[in-house]
């Protein structure tokens, strides 16, 4: 399949949150990890006060509910979707907050200062980037020296083995647990 008809066919499943909202259901129905994914993911993160944090593929926002005291402890949070209809969820579902914006962004092209953000999030979206090399160059490139980049998708397995060698090219060694 080519990468236009790709992200076509991308833009057309996530304009609007239907599809997610599916998804998200499965899993919360039928988990094993009784903690939720969600809360699981935002138990990893190390988001500190005052800092710049950048999302990408935010999705419907869901996640961040029930995180209001990391929102608020953010002196910039950006939730950035490739689908407006997400970030008009995203938007009714978390609301306005001090410091908390929503952009239409596009990884391959992250229209921001170079070393803007202490941390950059992209979960479960990578695997519908069409240049990963280019988009994960763009995320390193808004990245602050010593930042932190956190990425996850669904799965046993995920992508963690393709993620580790292709950040290993740009010097990112793997931190897990």
């Amino acid at each position: 399949m080519s990468t236009i008809n790709n992200q076509k066919n991308v833009k057309e499943q996530y304009a609007s949150a239907g599809n997610l909202n599916t998804r998200i259901s499965i899993h919360q129905k039928y988990s094993t990890n009784k903690m939720g994914f969600g809360n699981w993911i935002f138990s990893n993160y190390k988001i500190t006060q005052g800092m710049k944090v950048l999302e990408l593929g935010c999705g419907t926002g869901d996640m961040w509910k029930g995180h209001e005291d990391l929102i608020k402890a953010c002196d910039r949070l950006v939730l950035s979707d490739f689908s407006e209809g997400m970030l008009e969820n995203a938007k009714a579902n978390l609301g306005d907050c001090a410091g908390l914006e929503y952009r239409v962004i596009d990884i391959q092209n992250i229209p921001f200062e170079d070393e803007s953000f202490d941390v950059v999030i992209a979960n479960m979206m990578l695997y519908h980037v069409p240049d990963m090399n280019r988009g994960l160059s763009e995320v390193r490139r808004v990245l602050k020296k010593g930042g932190a980049f956190y990425c996850a998708t669904f799965g046993e397995y995920g992508i963690m083995e393709f993620l580790c060698k292709t950040l290993n090219a740009y010097g990112v060694e793997d931190k897990g647990q």
